[in-house]
């Protein structure tokens, strides 16, 4: 039975847009990326619904940039909640631009994954394991547990997940470093000048952002692994006494095998010995001072770089036909190369050095 458009608007009021999974952002992108054409007021392709979701001219031209720009422009708009990202007003900005052919055609699997997103939910709100008494008032000033979104199985991690009431909210970069030495001053310093206008990134740093309780290695593995597009490596003497960085940096690293995705960036605020795992990649010094004002504008390139390469880009023909023929061994096998399947969280230390 075909799902309509009043349908999947009831169905997904208030579903946060990361509900969506890849494949519905991909096909999505298969019918937005290509050129469009002037239907009203808007182009009918991805350059309209920006429009339409009220991103400013600067952001639909960075969209422009990339090799999948609806991709992009879905992920940047889940990442700021004022432009209200939930998965009805995706269905009416697509009405909007004429798209009923785009709505048709997703809409099995954007129901799909809106039901998922809701038994996640249901579930992780409705467990009878539950410490406190649901009669029980949690206080005014204490989040309620419907607050904590499917897709964030550790609950409230991070300051930003209080302020946005438990909404997802990705970042353009995790940052490690040891918070004890002059690393603190540099990340600061890197803060104040990458998050404010002209770059306006996003940054999740351990000390300023997570929340006390949770175990600090397993809240920095999850928001690395997905919650955070790449990482940011801050290297100097200090770095290399943190056990914490150290393991930040090792799980980070298995997330890009051979440093296709360009993943992890290392950043130079100190001469030091770079660590064996990072030799292979390039860098960023900012320990000479007559290339710091170069190196602001190169740091915020390669974050907004595509994650993702295209297999194409660096396989050959008969490496991509073998990945066909052999995906489900091939798929477990670099997985279990990188680590991840085996990877051990350290023992945290007593006395809760860094």
């Amino acid at each position: 039975m075909s799902i309509t458009s009043e349908q999947l608007i009831v169905e997904g009021k208030n579903v946060p847009l990361h509900a969506l999974n890849m494949s519905v952002r991909s096909k999505l992108g298969t019918y937005l990326d290509p050129e469009g054409l002037l239907m009203g007021d808007y182009l009918n392709n991805y350059q309209g619904l920006a429009q339409v979701i009220h991103f400013t001219s600067e952001d639909i031209k960075k969209f422009q940039s990339r090799n999948k720009p609806t991709q992009e422009m879905l992920y940047q708009w889940g990442t700021r909640p004022a432009l209200s990202p939930t998965v009805d007003n995706l269905i009416k900005h697509l009405q909007t631009i004429g798209r009923f052919d785009v709505i048709t055609e997703c809409a099995n699997l954007i129901k799909k994954d809106v039901d998922r997103y809701k038994q996640c939910h249901k579930d992780i709100t409705g467990s009878k394991d539950m410490i406190q008494d649901p009669s029980v008032s949690q206080g005014p000033n204490r989040p309620s547990c419907d607050y904590i979104p499917e897709s964030n199985k550790l609950g409230l991690v991070t300051i930003d997940d209080v302020k946005e009431k438990g909404d997802t909210l990705y970042y353009d970069a995790f940052v490690i470093y040891n918070p004890v030495g002059k690393d603190l001053e540099f990340v600061k310093e890197l803060s104040g000048k990458m998050e404010a206008p002209p770059y306006n990134l996003k940054f999740c740093i351990p000390w300023r952002d997570d929340l006390p309780g949770p175990s600090r290695y397993e809240v920095s593995a999850h928001m690395i692994a997905t919650r955070c597009r790449r990482t940011l490596v801050i290297l100097s003497p200090d770095f290399l006494k943190s056990a914490a960085a150290d393991f930040q940096l090792k799980f980070a690293h298995c997330l890009s095998p051979g440093a296709r995705s360009k993943k992890v960036v290392p950043v130079f605020s100190a001469p030091c010995k770079m660590p064996d795992i990072l030799r292979a990649l390039s860098f960023v010094d900012f320990t000479n001072p007559g290339l710091r004002d170069w190196n602001w504008p190169r740091l915020n390139a390669v974050l907004q770089c595509p994650l993702n390469p295209d297999p194409r880009d660096y396989m050959s023909e008969a490496e991509l036909e073998e990945l066909k023929l052999n995906a489900g061994v091939i798929t477990t096998r670099m997985w279990y190369s990188t680590g991840v399947l085996t990877m051990n969280f350290p023992e945290e230390s007593e006395d809760n050095t860094p």
